[in-house]
């Protein structure tokens, strides 16, 4: 793997667990009134859709190079 593979492979990882502890925060808060909950899950937010932008980026430009590699 290259390093460039390698952190697209930790990112997917990081992105799924960061879905899970918001789905948990989300489901967990109206039980346990957890406090800070709604900022928790914004910011969890953020940074999912950072890390999801960056790997759809990228997608992008390995799609658009092997096009024009043809």
């Amino acid at each position: 793997y290259t390093m460039l593979e390698k952190i697209k492979k930790i990112a997917k990882y990081v992105l799924n667990s960061l879905t899970i502890i918001n789905a948990l925060i989300i489901g967990l808060d109206p039980i346990w009134n957890i406090p800070y909950a709604d900022k928790t899950t914004a910011t969890i937010t953020v940074l999912m859709a950072v890390i999801s932008t960056y790997l759809l980026g990228d997608k992008a430009v390995k799609k658009v190079n092997n096009k024009n590699a043809e």
